[in-house]
């Protein structure tokens, strides 16, 4: 069995013991794609560590190598490239991406931040079939999680990632036996990379509620976290509630 990988981060290296731990694959049969930067170098560590080949170069510049490769399956782990349809060809189009939302829910990136703005009171992980488009594919496995009123999009990130973990080889297996999986069904929406806002509210147009959700949605370490513009217009960055309190108290 060979596998094209695509990964990054905790998430990578989370379904990436998944697979080496439960499957009969050696280093050889695997070629991986990934991204060379800081989140990613516990990750790229632990390849280097076990001579798994891998490239920082986008997936879609190496048709040819992946050709030469015949790989059995190709596996999406936060990959941050839409791989193309041609690549998907190659494996018959047994490719599986991995999206923190309960698809068609919440498509796209910050599925997280957004839930938590919007008040949703569930999201989830969704295990699906690659296909020409973002996020589309027919369903292999769906799992779903409350959102407690203390998550934010820090603990939820890292929550979904362990449910990923958990539920790997299940779907995996699925994936193996040829499931022809479901289509997706319920209201679709799709988020961008862009920041909510731009980080930004102006505090003025906000209750405690919505203003404390903003700040669960932005708090994400070490990256900044939401910024509110006070009404002398002045900017503080907040990531708690009762530095909260105190700014919606002297409005």
């Amino acid at each position: 069995m060979k596998i094209v990988f695509c990964g990054y981060g905790r998430a990578a290296l989370e379904c990436f013991y998944q697979l080496t731990g439960n499957y009969d694959v050696k280093s050889s049969d695997i070629m991986v794609f990934t991204h060379d930067n800081s989140e990613n170098e516990e990750f790229v560590k632990h390849l280097k560590a076990n001579n798994i080949r891998l490239a920082y170069d986008n997936i879609n510049n190496s048709l040819d190598l992946i050709r030469e490769f015949h790989p059995d399956y190709l596996l999406s782990v936060y990959y941050r490239h839409i791989v193309s349809i041609d690549i998907l060809n190659i494996v018959n189009h047994k490719a599986m991406n991995l999206h923190p939302s309960l698809l068609p829910a919440y498509k796209g990136t910050k599925s997280s931040v957004w839930a938590i703005l919007n008040n949703e009171k569930y999201t989830g992980i969704s295990f699906h079939y690659m296909d020409s488009s973002i996020d589309t594919g027919r369903i292999i496995f769906k799992k779903k999680i409350i959102i407690r009123k203390e998550d934010t999009a820090y603990s939820l990130y890292h929550k979904l990632i362990g449910v990923f973990s958990s539920n790997f080889c299940k779907a995996f297996n699925l994936l193996m036996d040829d499931y022809d999986g479901m289509e997706q069904k319920g209201v679709s929406s799709y988020y961008s990379r862009k920041l909510p806002y731009d980080g930004e509210m102006e505090i003025k147009d906000l209750n405690l509620e919505n203003a404390w959700r903003f700040v669960r949605a932005m708090y994400f370490p070490p990256y900044k976290g939401a910024v509110f513009i006070l009404k002398d217009g002045s900017k503080v960055e907040v990531n708690s509630i009762e530095n909260l309190h105190h700014y919606i108290e002297t409005l």
